[in-house]
């Protein structure tokens, strides 16, 4: 992870919005009216476009590639709609209108500060490790760019699946679960939070290894380098297994198919809240020490 800052403003910014979002949508519009008053072109994708009164730009997985930069109005979701097609070279922006929102640091009401640093080229850009996930071998071999993390898991009558992992060719394990986490210290307060993973700081290079639900006791997630490479694969084939990349794209998982993990060569530019750390992020989002024991 490096920070720094955005090197030059931007001429075309794209703007993406949480479509159940009555508040997303106006501040989106209002987002828009003011990039027209200043010059500078607002670029609609392709499925905000008719909720936001504006020509339809490329479809949203594609938005980053068209535009200097993009600003996301939504929660940590939205965000991940977009991040998976943006390219290192385009920062994202995230105003939160969800929940917890780790991705959206930025409220509502500091979207048109937001703004004045974009457009004057003072943005804080912090760069996010990702992942490169390959399903499957020759000809059916497909490649994903992963953010947060990489679930499988089985279907929800499914009976315990057996995972194995590799690490650089050694196995790791064997593990008898409900299913299994591989995520970034980007991901870390994601799905992983939740299964009992830790919580791990942005800036330290790392794969995280979280089984959900293990049935064997001695089985405790863990932490790996991110230049070790990973291979994980279901041992049995009488179960329902599916693959999900970053909540967003999901395909089944059928048994023997190795999904191997390992850095991705294009981080993703995120634009951070320059008064908020890390750190108070978590007091803030997770009540750390707001209530008296």
């Amino acid at each position: 992870m490096r920070a720094g800052q955005s090197h030059q403003p931007p001429r075309r910014v794209g703007v993406a919005v949480k479509l159940s979002s009555a508040e997303a949508i106006a501040l989106g519009q209002n987002l828009l009216a003011e990039l027209a008053r200043r010059g500078v072109a607002g670029v609609v994708d392709a499925e905000s476009a008719a909720a936001l009164g504006a020509p339809p730009g490329p479809v949203r997985a594609e938005l980053g590639s068209h535009v200097d930069a993009v600003v996301v109005v939504g929660g940590d979701g939205t965000f991940l709609s977009v991040a998976r097609g943006c390219p290192e070279r385009t920062p994202v922006a995230g105003i939160n209108m969800g929940t917890l929102g780790f991705l959206t640091e930025h409220s509502r009401e500091q979207a048109l500060a937001l703004l004045d640093d974009l457009l004057a080229g003072r943005a804080l850009v912090e760069r996010r490790d990702r992942l490169c996930v390959a399903v499957g071998s020759g000809a059916e071999r497909r490649e994903f760019l992963v953010l947060n993390d990489v679930v499988i898991n089985k279907a929800a009558l499914a009976r315990i699946v057996t995972f194995s992992v590799q690490v650089d060719g050694d196995l790791l394990s064997r593990y008898r679960a409900d299913g299994l986490i591989l995520a970034t210290p980007t991901g870390s307060t994601a799905y992983n939070l939740s299964a009992g993973g830790p919580i791990v700081h942005p800036g330290l290079g790392a794969i995280l290894i979280t089984p959900i639900c293990s049935h064997t006791l001695s089985t405790r997630p863990l932490v790996v380098p991110l230049d070790r490479r990973l291979q994980v694969w279901v041992e049995r084939g009488d179960e329902e297994v599916f693959l999900t990349l970053d909540g967003q794209q999901g395909l089944p998982l059928h048994a023997e198919v190795r999904v191997e993990v390992e850095a991705a060569g294009e981080g993703l530019s995120l634009i951070r809240d320059r008064r908020a750390s890390f750190f108070s992020i978590l007091h803030k989002k997770l009540n750390w020490g707001d209530r008296e024991g």
